[in-house]
C-alpha cells in the first residue's frame, strides 16, 4: 500500500469522483505534509533584488529537447534572440545567471531546428555565439545551425547567443530553486517578478479580479484598480501561488497541511489569481505563441489550479505553447443562485462561469507580455472543467476571448441547473445561516466557515429527498440557465446553432469513466445469480436497471465481476460517451469542426504513480486517467518516473492537443505555417493516423497504445436506442423543457 506522496495524490483523483456523502479517511502522518508554506501557499522564496526585465533582454526563449520522459537528457539551453556582439551576450548570460553554452553541446543543431518554442526567431538566424572555450583565439566561437558545425567569427559581429539554463525542472513539494528570476511589465495589471525552471518562466499567484469578500460576496467579478499593482515601479511577487478558492470537503477527512499539498496552497475566498507559465518572454514585435488556458475539474467543489497533476512543465516545453491556469469560485460562493428572492441586480449568479470570464479577459488584455498570442487561444478542462467548457460555449459574452474548446470528460448527459433547482441548495443555506432568503447582506456578513458549515448541512437534507439519483448527487454545483449569461441548455443551444459554432471543438472521454464511481455505488462483488435483487437494493432508478438489461449490455458469465463491469459500461455510455455522439452529430450539423476521441490508455490513481491503491479501476481508464498524460506531469513528485509507454503516450496527447490548440486540427500539417508545430511534425504516432473532422459516418478517434485508430459507425445503434427507449437526462431533466434529439 502506498503511503505518503503517493497515497494523498490518489485521493486528489478519488475526491473529484465522490458523492457528496461519502468519505475518505485521512492518509497516515508522513514529512511531505509538513511543508514551508507562506500565507498564500508555496515554498517560502522571497523577491530577488535587481533582477532583469523580460523587455530589456528582447527576447528569451527555453528550449530543450523533451521527449517527456524521466530518464532522457534534455540538454536546456536559453536561447537570446536578439543579436549582439560576443562580448555583450557573454554579459547578457551572466545578468540571467547563466554563461554561454557549449557548441559541444549534444543535440543542439537538431533542438534549433526543431523547436516549437522560438521558430520564427531560429527561422532568422542560421549562426550563434556559444562559449570561446580555452585557446586565446582573437576571433569569438559561434554554432552554424545548419551543418552543426563549430565557427571562429569576428567579436564585432552581432549574432543571436546560446546560453546554459541550469535551472532543474520543478517538482512538487521539494524547495525548488526560484533564484533565476525576471520582470514582466503587462499593459493593464502591473510588472510582476516570477521565475525560471528548465521547462518555462513562471508567474504565479496573479490575481485578475479584485478579491470577492464582503461586499463582493456573491457578486460578479470585479475589475482590479490599476493602481493596487501599477505605477511608481512598483514590482508585485509572482514566485508563489495566490489563495486557492474555498473547498467543500466532500467528506475527505484531511489535516490542514494534507489539504495545503492536495491543493498546492491555502485557501481563502480572496482566491481569484491565475498563473502563467510560458517558455518563451519574447520581444515586442514577434508575434506571440498559441495560449492555453485550463480550467480545472473537481465537481465545482474542490481542486484548485495549483493542484499538483496540473504541473504544465512539459505541457509547455515540449507543445511550445503558454499555459495559464486559473482559480474560480466554487460551491455556493461560486454557483450562488436565489431568485426571485434575491434579484439579479444584488446577486447575479453563474459566478464561477463569470469569474472564468473574467479571467479570459485578463488573458486577451496582459497575454502578449508573456509571449502569448491574445488572438489564438485554446481553452480546455477535464471533468467539471470539461462542464465548464460546455458553459463557456454557451456564453455569448464569452464568444469573443477564445478559438479552440479542449472539453475532457465533461458528463454531458447531464443537463445545466436552472434557477429553481440551484436556489433550492442558496436557500437552505440561508435558512441555516439564520439569514432570510432575502437578506444578501447578512450571508455577506458570515465567515466563511460559517457558510461552508451551513451549505454542508443543507446538502445533507437536499440529499435524503426522495428519488434523488447519482446524478443528483453528482452534479449538484453546475452552471446555471439564467436566461442573461446563458440562454438555453447546451442541447438546445446546439439544436438552435447559438452556442459559440465559430469555435474549433475537441471533446470526448475515457474507456472506462464510470469506473471511479461503480465502487462508491456498488462496492462489493455481485454475484450474477444474485443480479436482479441486488440492483434492485441498490440502484432505485428504473430507468438505469432499463439501461443495463438492454440489449446492449449482455452479461458474462465467465467474468466473476461481470454485473459491475456491465454496469460501469452502460453508465460510461449513458453519461458521456452517447451524449457526446449526439451532441457532435448536432454541432456537425451546423457546420462546426469538431473533434472526437475516447482515451484508451491513460494513466491514473491505480497506474504506476501509486499502484495498486483503487483496485477497480486497475486495467481500466477511469475517470481523471487523462490528466496525466495531458500534462505529462506523471514525474511531478520526487521518487516518481515517466518512462517507455507513459511518456510516448503523454508525448501523443500533447502533440495533438497543442497542435489543435495552434491549428484548430489536431493533425500536424507540413504545409506553410507548420514551423511552430516542433516535435509533432516528427511524432509517428500523429503522422500515421489521420483524425477526421466528425461527419455522419460518426468518426471517433481511439487514443491508445501501441497504435491508435479511428472508427466509424460505431455504437450509433446503441445511442440511438438509448435516446429513444430510455432517454438521456438533458432530454428529461433540461431546463428549458424536454430536449428531442435529432439523428441526421
Amino acid at each position: 500500500m502506498p503511503t505518503g506522496t503517493t497515497l494523498l495524490l490518489a485521493i486528489c483523483f478519488a475526491a473529484a469522483a465522490l458523492p457528496y456523502s461519502s468519505t475518505i479517511a485521512s492518509p497516515s502522518p508522513s514529512p511531505i505534509y509538513s511543508l514551508n508554506l507562506n500565507s498564500s501557499g508555496s515554498n517560502l522564496t522571497g523577491l530577488v533584488k535587481n533582477v532583469p526585465a523580460a523587455k530589456d533582454i528582447s527576447g528569451i526563449h527555453l528550449l530543450l529537447d523533451n521527449d517527456v520522459d524521466s530518464q532522457t537528457p534534455k540538454n536546456p539551453v536559453m536561447l537570446l534572440s536578439k543579436p549582439r556582439l560576443h562580448k555583450d551576450s557573454q554579459s547578457t548570460c551572466i545578468l540571467l545567471g547563466e554563461k554561454l553554452v557549449s557548441g559541444n553541446t549534444p543535440g543542439l543543431r537538431r533542438l534549433l531546428n526543431t523547436t516549437p518554442v522560438a521558430a520564427s526567431e531560429v527561422k532568422g538566424s542560421n549562426q550563434y555565439w556559444v562559449n570561446n572555450g580555452t585557446g586565446g583565439s582573437a576571433k569569438c566561437t559561434a554554432f552554424d545551425r545548419n551543418t552543426g558545425r563549430i565557427l571562429q567569427l569576428s567579436c564585432s559581429t552581432k549574432l543571436p547567443a546560446l546560453c546554459t539554463n541550469s535551472i532543474a525542472r520543478t517538482q512538487v513539494g521539494t524547495n525548488n530553486d526560484k533564484s533565476k528570476q525576471i520582470k514582466v511589465r503587462t499593459p493593464k495589471a502591473g510588472t510582476w517578478q516570477g521565475y525560471r525552471d528548465q521547462n518555462q518562466f513562471r508567474f504565479l499567484g496573479i490575481p485578475y479580479a479584485e478579491p470577492p469578500i464582503g461586499k463582493l460576496r456573491f457578486q460578479k467579478p470585479m475589475r482590479l484598480n490599476p493602481r493596487k499593482y501599477g505605477g511608481n515601479n512598483k514590482v508585485n511577487d509572482a514566485t508563489e501561488y495566490g489563495f486557492v478558492c474555498t473547498q467543500l470537503s466532500l467528506g475527505i477527512n484531511f489535516t490542514s497541511a494534507q489539504w495545503d499539498f492536495f491543493l498546492g496552497a491555502k485557501q481563502s475566498e480572496d482566491c481569484l489569481h491565475l498563473n502563467v507559465f510560458t517558455p518563451s518572454l519574447k520581444d515586442s514585435r514577434s508575434k506571440g505563441l498559441s495560449v492555453m488556458v485550463y480550467v480545472h475539474g473537481g465537481g465545482y467543489t474542490t481542486f484548485a489550479s495549483s493542484t499538483p497533476i496540473y504541473e504544465p512543465g512539459n505541457l509547455v516545453s515540449r507543445g511550445g505553447v503558454v499555459i495559464v491556469t486559473l482559480n474560480y469560485r466554487m460551491s455556493v460562493f461560486g454557483l450562488f443562485e436565489n431568485t426571485p428572492a434575491i434579484p439579479r441586480s444584488k446577486a447575479p449568479g453563474n459566478l464561477a462561469t463569470r469569474d472564468q470570464i473574467a479571467a479570459l479577459q485578463w488573458v486577451r488584455d496582459n497575454i502578449a507580455a508573456f509571449g502569448g498570442d491574445p488572438s489564438q487561444v485554446t481553452i480546455f478542462g477535464e471533468s467539471a472543467g470539461g462542464w465548464s467548457m460546455r458553459g463557456l460555449l454557451s456564453a455569448p459574452s464569452a464568444f469573443g476571448l477564445y478559438r479552440n474548446v479542449i472539453s475532457q470528460s465533461d458528463p454531458i448527459d447531464i443537463p445545466l441547473s436552472n434557477p429553481k433547482f440551484a436556489g433550492n441548495i442558496t436557500d437552505l443555506t440561508m435558512q441555516n445561516l439564520g439569514c432570510k432568503s432575502s437578506d444578501l447582506v447578512c450571508a455577506q456578513n458570515k465567515s466563511t466557515d460559517e457558510i461552508t458549515a451551513a451549505q454542508t448541512k443543507a446538502l445533507d437534507v437536499f440529499l435524503r429527498q426522495p428519488e434523488n439519483s447519482w446524478v443528483q448527487t453528482a452534479a449538484i454545483f453546475r452552471p446555471c440557465v439564467d436566461k442573461f449569461l446563458i440562454h438555453a441548455d447546451f442541447a438546445e443551444l446546439v439544436r438552435t446553432g447559438k452556442y459559440n459554432r465559430k469555435a474549433n471543438i475537441m471533446w470526448g472521454s475515457t474507456r472506462d469513466e464510470a469506473g471511479a464511481f461503480v465502487p462508491l455505488i456498488l462496492p462489493n462483488v455481485i454475484p450474477l445469480a444474485d443480479e436482479d435483487a441486488e440492483l434492485a437494493k441498490l440502484i432505485h432508478n428504473n430507468r438505469t436497471r432499463g439501461l443495463i438489461r438492454s440489449p446492449y449490455y449482455k452479461t458474462n458469465a465467465s467474468d466473476p465481476d461481470t454485473v459491475r463491469d456491465t454496469f460501469g459500461a452502460a453508465s460510461t455510455d449513458y453519461y458521456w460517451t452517447c451524449p457526446i455522439q449526439v451532441m457532435s452529430r448536432g454541432t456537425a450539423v451546423q457546420k462546426s469542426n469538431v473533434y472526437t476521441y475516447i482515451m484508451e490508455h491513460g494513466r491514473g490513481s491505480d497506474g504506476a504513480l501509486v499502484k495498486g491503491l483503487v483496485g477497480y479501476c486497475t486495467g481500466r481508464v477511469c475517470h481523471g486517467d487523462d490528466n496525466i498524460p495531458t500534462f505529462g506531469s506523471g514525474d511531478a513528485l520526487p521518487g516518481v518516473e515517466q518512462t517507455d509507454g507513459d511518456a510516448r503516450f503523454s508525448r501523443q496527447v500533447i502533440d495533438r492537443f497543442t497542435t489543435f490548440a495552434k491549428t484548430g486540427s489536431p493533425n500536424p500539417n507540413r504545409k506553410a505555417g507548420s514551423s511552430n508545430l516542433g516535435p509533432a511534425l516528427q511524432n509517428p504516432d500523429l503522422t500515421n493516423v489521420q483524425w477526421p473532422k466528425y461527419d455522419k459516418s460518426n468518426p471517433v478517434f481511439l487514443f491508445n497504445l501501441p497504435n491508435s485508430t479511428v472508427v466509424r459507425n460505431a455504437d450509433v445503434a446503441k445511442c440511438e436506442w438509448t435516446a429513444t427507449n430510455i432517454e438521456f437526462d438533458y432530454q428529461l431533466h433540461g431546463p428549458t423543457g424536454k430536449f428531442v434529439p435529432i439523428f441526421p
